[in-house]
Formats: structure tokens, sequence, C-alpha cells
């Protein structure tokens, strides 16, 4: 791989990360209650308490929840007579992803005297597991120093066998790496721990320990291409490799001798996409799509914590969420904090949770889309097909889109436009002050087709909707890069207009506190009536909406 891609592999998949186990769509649960044709407040309240229950255990990927909360979807699509559009004439689409988890019966490293604990002195991490990472037992370290330090590198010939540690000097996700081309100068090397991250290490603690989740296929490996070792490293542990600290070492220092090795186990993850169609009206047109896309994983079960002390903590410290590094509050915010929590205990004891039931994130968006389905099919249908896909492994990359759009159980070029939805329950003064009832964000949408934007303005100017279109997260180099870290760009890379609706972050993003109650129903049946009027519009044309801006390479790396 790339030296300048390696800490792109690694920080592009921790927007979130899953992992689960082989499992099928089955134990479809029982209906709490009735929806109706009609997009409601009530409907979508009924949903969610179904699809973001505990029982669904956090719908990570893969896991027997994530199969549970797809069969919710299953059902309600049989009830509502949508013509299945996965594999072999079901709902389904299988997705084949295997999840690789860190051994920690085998992963014991020592250097010297000192033992490593896994997930406190070291965290491993392998982005790509197709190609084999070199053993690192018996290898010497070396100290290579920051990006500044590029020209003072030893030889290619003297780092041979080596595993070196680089200090990143990063915050956040902004770092930058040496070259680890097989033909650059660190091409040869062992392994490379990268140090001076911790901000990244305490934003990512879970992401770290939570097993990856790869897409299998068969790629052609050159025989011998291997790669090196990478292991993030705490600039706490370094003096147990060097015997002095980070802020003392020079580009050359020599460290100890590694003792041990890593292994990555792999399982088969059983997850899938479900995909329905609702038939278009017109003869015509009905063989063309308006895809209507949102995720159907979350984030599963961590460590348990507190729910209050958590969310009074985000409040203060972390109001967008995983979006925000932790960090150690003040006396001034200590005193916040507790004077939060001292308020939600008046109204109720402390509970411990450790389930992210992810009722905005996606839950909203999911549950959003079978309002949607069930409002079309009771109403005039409109003249072309509206193809809805529950993705899984968003979570954990994309997964799910990446492999429907490579797969598509309908041709590709029959999609004319898609409209993603993730996140779009909330977005009001209590998630950030700045914001009203009527804010959302809208991402992509003229960025290959400027008809699509347009039409999206249109639709909420004549239908009343009322919402103020925030478009600044779609500004070219936005550092939160939500163009690319959602299902909506799986679509764009092969030309496919696009628009990604959102009602914003918050401090419950991937947290456990992700619950329903936190919910802004009556805004959430306003997005999904727009959404609806979005895709109705669309399928309504009388022709594909146009496509004026340069189509990407699919195999391209996404840039916002």
């Amino acid at each position: 791989m790339r030296g300048a891609r390696l800490l792109a592999t690694l920080i592009l998949p921790l927007a979130a990360a899953c992992g689960g186990s082989t499992t099928t769509v089955t134990e479809t649960p029982a209906p709490r209650g009735a929806t109706t044709a009609e997009i409601s407040a009530a409907d979508l309240k009924n949903r969610i308490s179904i699809f973001a229950d505990d029982s669904m255990e956090g719908r990570r990927t893969g896991t027997p929840g994530n199969a549970r909360g797809n069969a919710y979807i299953v059902s309600e699509l049989q009830r509502l007579e949508l013509r299945p559009a996965g594999e072999a004439g079901s709902f389904v689409q299988r997705v084949p992803l295997s999840s690789y988890t860190a051994d920690s019966s085998r992963a014991t490293l020592r250097v010297g005297s000192s033992g490593l604990a896994l997930w406190h002195d070291y965290h491993p991490y392998q982005a790509q597991f197709e190609v084999p990472a070199r053993p690192i037992d018996g290898s010497s370290l070396v100290y290579i120093g920051g990006p500044a330090d590029s020209a003072a590198l030893p030889s290619r010939e003297a780092l041979q066998g080596k595993v070196v540690v680089y200090n990143s000097e990063g915050t956040g996700n902004t770092l930058g790496t040496p070259n680890l081309h097989p033909a650059g100068p660190l091409g040869l090397i062992s392994g490379i721990m990268v140090t001076g991250v911790d901000t990244l290490i305490a934003t990512f603690e879970q992401v770290f320990r939570t097993p990856r989740i790869v897409v299998r296929e068969d790629v052609a490996i050159p025989p011998g291409l291997t790669q090196p070792r990478l292991i993030i490293l705490p600039s706490a542990t370094v003096p147990k490799l060097f015997a002095k600290p980070l802020d003392q070492l020079r580009p050359g220092d020599p460290g100890g001798v590694i003792q041990g090795d890593v292994t990555f186990d792999p399982s088969d993850v059983g997850a899938t996409n479900v995909v329905a169609v609702l038939e278009g009206s017109d003869p015509a047109l009905r063989g063309e799509y308006v895809a209507l896309g949102a995720h159907n994983d979350a984030i599963g079960i961590v460590p348990a914590v507190d729910h209050d002390s958590l969310r009074a903590y985000n409040t203060v410290m972390r109001p967008r969420g995983a979006n925000d590094a932790p960090g150690e509050p003040d006396a001034e915010q200590s005193a916040r904090i507790r004077a939060i929590v001292d308020s939600m205990r008046e109204r109720r004891p402390a509970a411990l949770d450790s389930i992210v039931n992810g009722a905005d994130d996606d839950g909203s968006g999911s549950m959003g889309l079978l309002e949607i389905a069930e409002a079309l099919r009771s109403g005039t249908r409109p003249r072309r097909s509206v193809l809805f896909v529950w993705h899984t492994g968003e979570e954990s990359g994309l997964q799910g889109s990446r492999w429907f759009t490579d797969n598509p159980t309908v041709p590709r070029d029959s999609i004319v436009a898609q409209i993603n939805v993730d996140m779009i329950g909330r977005g009001g003064p209590n998630d950030e002050t700045t914001r009203d009832p009527a804010y959302m964000q809208v991402i992509g949408s003229r960025r290959l087709s400027t008809e699509l934007g347009d039409l999206a303005e249109t639709v909420n100017r004549e239908g009343k909707f009322g919402f103020a279109f925030d478009y600044s997260y779609d500004a070219d180099g936005h550092p939160d890069n939500f163009y690319c870290r959602s299902d909506h760009y799986m679509y764009a890379r092969y030309g496919i207009p696009i628009a990604f609706f959102s009602t914003g972050g918050h401090r419950d993003y991937h947290q456990v506190t992700d619950e329903m109650e936190y919910l802004d129903f009556d805004k959430f049946a306003r997005v999904t009536r727009f959404v609806g009027a979005v895709a109705e519009r669309v399928a309504n044309l009388d022709h594909r909406p146009v496509v004026d801006k340069p189509k990407p390479d699919p195999e391209a790396p996404c840039q916002q």
C-alpha cells in the first residue's frame, strides 16, 4: 500500500467500527401497534420503539440483533406487498464480510523486561487482511522521528527487518505518515508503531478494541507480498521501549528487541442488505429507479457506563459525541457536569447502560424509509419505480453500500438518483443552540446534478416544508468529511446523482445515550415527508436528472 494512504486507511474506517457473528434474518419482532398510510410522528415512534429497543442489542453488523432488526424491516415489506429485490427472490442480499479479532491470548509483546498489555500499552490495527502482515518477533526497535525528519532517516538497508517508531505529532484525525511503499525508504521494515496520537487513541479507544469487519473478495495477491505490521502506541508506552520518554528521543535512537507477535483471528459475519422495490405506474419508466437508502446497522454493545453521567459529560465536553475528542474537565466544567447529573438524579436513579441503540443513527433513517414505502404504496404510485435499500456495514466502512453498488440487484444504469438519509430525528436547539426546528443539513445534492439540488429546494419551497438548508458541511475539504462518510457516496462514485439529508450530529452520536427519548418526532415526521416528496418528484420527472458535473473514478479514494 502507499505510505501516504496508511493513516488514511487507519482513520477513515474509524468513523465507526462494528463486528459480529454468522446470522440469518430470523426472529421477527412482534409489532407493537398498527401504522397508517400517513407519515406521522405516532407511526415513527411505534417503529423506533421496536427497531431501537434493547432487544436488538445495538444492531451491530452481522450480530443476531442486526438480524432481528432486518427481520422487522422484511416483515413490514411483506405486509406492504413490496417486491423483493434481493437475491433469489428474497428481500435480502448477503454481503460477504469477515470479522477479525486481535487474539488477546497470543497478542503478547515484551521488550526486554517490560511486558506490554494489549489495549493498554499498544493497539494493533490492520485495515487490509488480504495481504499478510510481516512478523515482528525478534525485530529491533528504532525511532525515526516525525514529519520533519524524513531527510534524516537511516538507509533503507539499515532499517530492513526493524520496527520503526514514528511520532505523528498528530491531534484528532489530521495525521501524516512516512512512505511505506515497498520501493520507498521504509519498504523493508517489519512494522511501524505510530505514537504521538494520544488524542486519537482516547477518541477511538472502543473502535480499536472492536473487531475489524472487511469484505472477503477474490483479490489476486502477488506471491510473497506482505505489509508492515501497524501498531498504535500511547506516548506513555515509549519509555518501556527506549528507556526514555518520547520528548527525549532523537531520530536514529535504538530501542529494545520485540518478543512476541500479533495475531488476528477471522470469523464469518452473516451480514445482509435489505432490498425492495415499489413498482412504478408508467410502463415506459418503471424500469428506472429512484433509490432511497438508510443503514440498518448500529454500534452494538460497549462497556457499561452510567447513562446520565455520560450524557452530562458529553453535554459539557463532547457536544458532538464521538465527533469530539474526550478530555479532562477543568474545575468549572466539572461543576457543570455535576449540576447536570444532580438535576437528572432528581428525576430518576442512576442506571448503567451498554447498548448503543442507535435511535437516531440510523434508526431514524431506517424507519423513515418504511414510512415512505407505506405512504407511496397507499397513494398514487409514481411513474418510476422506487428502490429501497437498507445497507449493512455502514458503521464499519460503507461496506453494504459498496457491495450493493458493485453488485446491484437491478441494473446500475437504471438508477437515476439516490437519496440517502442518516440521522434525521433531531437537530433542534436542544442539540445545538444555533439550530431550530427548521434546521437540515444537505450534502452532495449538486455535486453531480445541479438539477437534483434545485429540485430539492423547489420541493421544500412549494411543499411549504419550511426547512432551512445548511450546505456548510458540503464544502470542499470540510474537515468532517461527511460527503465521504455515509452510503450515498458509493452511488455517487458511479456517477449516480445523490442527495444526503440529515438533521446533524449531537452529544449522543455513537453513544449509549442515542435513545428514542431524545428524538423530536414531530420534526422527524416532517423530514420524512419531505424526503418522500423529493423521491416522488424525481420519480415523476419526464427525464432523468441531468448529470452536468464530472463523474468520479469509482475506484479512486473519496475526496470531499
